[in-house]
């Protein structure tokens, strides 16, 4: 009896671990939140940055369909850091830069069909004498109408290219700017370009944003950096509605132990690493990067959890993407994305 139970309890425990590692490695997430980022709305002399009308209104009439859920960036991030659950299609829409067309072209449209916006605001463009940013009496009315208003540095600086204390500085000035103008500091912050270091970041935590945002394409979700989440980027040339649908239908991946863990990479090429929730899967992964040379040929390793990329050169100066995708059981895309600055 007594060797029974020695027995028994072995195969207890046994079990209890083999669930738990079940749990931990051939997890699913419940979060997925596609966001999308505008800078300008019909202008056609900045095709890099705008989306025709055209397409901005194929975008609406796309997002006000029953299958998707439009909420705020806050309603996304707050629901994740509280541990909460996303309705079924969750799609977040941003705007940065506070172009005039925004106002004239893009918040006319997104408020007529109840779509809520947040806009990045860079504090120094700002003024009654831009031609081509709003001034404080308009990003008051949209406040007052409802647009969230985030802060987008100062000046809008690479902010990987200038000292520690020019940023402290860039953050201190637009917090004070928007204290004036506004009577509070946002909570909500996009690094300019999607560019940023690990300092950075800590420095943004410190000075009690919520969260923050870069510029690289991938679906949010639990295991995301809050302080470097990802954003799908709308403009001429990548805003035709094929693509947001793709973006919208997609998924998060469940991915953790990323390295390197600082976005402005020490050493190049970049010795790149991550582990997935769910080990299932890893064999069906693909990972692509691109630089401003095209696309980086590369070695993938897959080792159980485990996925480890090798680059055949050195990334170009600058920003590099990469974008990781593996199709699920249901037939699902799961996307994870970052973005390198070297």
């Amino acid at each position: 009896m007594y060797l029974y139970k020695i027995f028994l309890t072995i195969v207890i425990k046994t079990i209890f671990l083999n669930v738990l590692a079940t749990s931990l490695y051939s997890a699913e997430i419940k979060n997925s939140a596609t966001v999308f980022m505008y800078h300008k709305f019909g202008v056609d002399k900045y095709p890099s940055t705008s989306v025709t009308i055209s397409q901005l209104e194929n975008h609406v009439n796309e997002f006000i369909k029953g299958k998707y859920n439009v909420k705020s960036l806050d309603f996304i991030v707050d629901t994740i850091i509280n541990d909460g659950e996303l309705p079924n299609n969750t799609i977040g829409i941003s705007v940065d830069d506070a172009d005039k067309s925004f106002f004239d072209v893009g918040w006319p449209l997104f408020k007529k069909n109840n779509i809520p916006v947040t806009l990045f605001v860079t504090t120094k463009t700002i003024s009654k004498n831009n031609k081509n940013y709003l001034n404080w009496d308009q990003i008051r009315r949209l406040k007052k109408e409802g647009v969230v208003i985030g802060a987008h540095s100062h000046t809008h600086a690479h902010m990987p290219d200038i000292s520690i204390n020019e940023v402290k500085n860039e953050i201190e000035i637009s917090n004070k700017i928007f204290l004036k103008e506004l009577g509070e500091i946002p909570t909500l912050f996009a690094f300019p370009y999607g560019e940023t270091t690990s300092e950075i970041i800590e420095l943004i935590k410190e000075y009690k944003f919520k969260v923050a945002f870069g510029q690289h394409s991938g679906i949010i979700n639990e295991t995301s950096n809050m302080y470097y989440l990802p954003r799908f980027s709308l403009n001429e040339k990548y805003g035709e509605l094929d693509r947001v649908k793709f973006a919208t239908s997609a998924q998060g991946l469940g991915v953790y132990d990323f390295i390197p863990v600082n976005p402005t990479i020490d050493q190049n090429p970049p010795f790149i690493g991550f582990s997935l929730l769910d080990n299932k899967k890893v064999q069906g992964l693909d990972c692509f990067i691109f630089d401003s040379k095209g696309q980086v040929e590369r070695e993938i390793f897959k080792f159980n959890e485990r996925v480890e990329i090798r680059l055949n050169r050195e990334l170009s100066t600058g920003r590099s993407r990469m974008n990781c995708t593996v199709k699920d059981s249901a037939g699902v895309w799961r996307w994870f994305g970052h973005q390198f600055y070297f």
